[in-house]
């Protein structure tokens, strides 16, 4: 008995310890990660304590299951960031009073056109609707989306009985940055694809390990591994040009896709190539980017400048460069400040009207 108990107090106190280590490492990677925050970036130099605001609310956010398009942003009201009763980010001018005369404009895209980084007033959709006010405008981007769970999210639209003069889907770092990873081995497919077959259905001992593994493990894991460089990248769009191939034209279909619905009743549709931080030539001097990433992300962005020339759609339009020259943009590999949104909303208004007076 003295051996057991010797034993057991020797195993409890390994695991206290072991517990406090895990804690103290995930205390110390949150500092790392503070100093690294992008409020503290020179694209924010104006106003760095607004822009904590920004980003403190954008952490607040949380999502909750979404038929058919896997998840959407739940309610939220904070002081810069606005989600609508529906998930859906919404700008002081999306509440005004329409008529049957007023003109519909639907936006729809990841985390970009859904505005991380800006406040509600600056996301593309509401700087959009400062240009062209007679626009009833409805941003339906949500995180991390790509271009077939917009598909997903318009057919529900549509499916209602609701519909739009004007429809915009903005692409392809979705589509290139989340399906390139070694594990998405079928397309099409989205980010969460193996979180969802890695948790759901899978039985509560795997709940188990993983609640074990959080209090014990992960942030010392996490800390072991930060620095190391790793011997094999987990993407494979370089190594599989197919895939590369692949990816463009599910997102090129998907966007023929949605035109015909559109289009077929009585709207206009356009689709647009997003920017990208390893497209073209912008200033990323206040930036550091994972190179393994750029490299496959520039493998399907150039499957997806093919095939756009080949289609010759002339209702698509790459503006993937229009982020080249001096001036601070990006936050990230993706994402933008205020100054980037207001490029692209200028740009769209400007191709909207272009289109309107053909």
């Amino acid at each position: 008995m003295k051996t057991i108990k010797f034993i057991l107090i020797n195993l409890i106190s390994f695991a206290v310890l072991l517990a406090l280590i895990n804690w103290g490492c995930g205390l110390y990677l949150k500092s790392i990660d503070k100093k690294a925050q992008r409020e503290n970036l020179p694209n924010y130099s104006s106003d760095h304590a607004y822009a904590t605001k920004v980003f403190h609310d954008y952490n607040s956010i949380q999502h909750q299951y979404e038929p058919f398009v896997g998840w959407r942003c739940k309610p939220y009201k904070g002081e810069t960031t606005t989600v609508g009763e529906h998930g859906f980010r919404i700008h002081p001018a999306s509440n005004k009073t329409t008529t049957s005369e007023t003109k519909t404009a639907w936006f729809f895209g990841g985390s970009t056109m859904w505005g991380e980084g800006s406040d509600d007033n600056h996301t593309i959709p509401a700087l959009f609707n400062k240009d062209l006010p007679e626009y009833q405008v409805k941003n339906f981007g949500q995180l991390a989306y790509n271009s077939r769970q917009e598909l997903d999210a318009l057919i529900s639209s549509y499916s209602k009985g609701d519909r739009a003069n004007l429809v915009i889907f903005y692409d392809g770092v979705n589509d290139a940055a989340f399906l390139c990873p070694k594990e998405i081995s079928e397309l099409p497919a989205h980010r969460l694809v193996p979180m969802y077959r890695d948790k759901l259905y899978t039985g509560k001992a795997k709940l188990a390990k993983e609640i074990v593994a959080k209090i014990f493990f992960d942030n010392i894991l996490t800390l072991v591994y930060r620095n190391q460089r790793q011997s094999e990248s987990p993407y494979d769009c370089v190594s599989n040009p197919k895939k590369a191939e692949q990816i463009a034209e599910i997102m090129m279909r998907n966007w023929e896709l949605a035109h015909e619905i559109v289009s077929n009743r009585g709207g206009r549709f356009m689709a647009i190539l997003q920017p990208a931080a390893f497209i073209g030539n912008p200033q990323l001097d206040h930036l550091e980017l994972d190179p393994d990433l750029g490299q496959n992300f520039e493998a399907v962005y150039k499957n997806f400048k093919k095939k756009i020339k080949e289609r010759n759609h002339p209702w698509i339009f790459d503006l993937s460069d229009k982020f080249d020259g001096e001036q601070r943009i990006y936050i990230d590999f993706c994402h933008v400040s205020p100054n980037g949104n207001e490029i692209i909303a200028k740009e769209i208004s400007r191709l909207v009207g272009t289109l309107e007076e053909e």
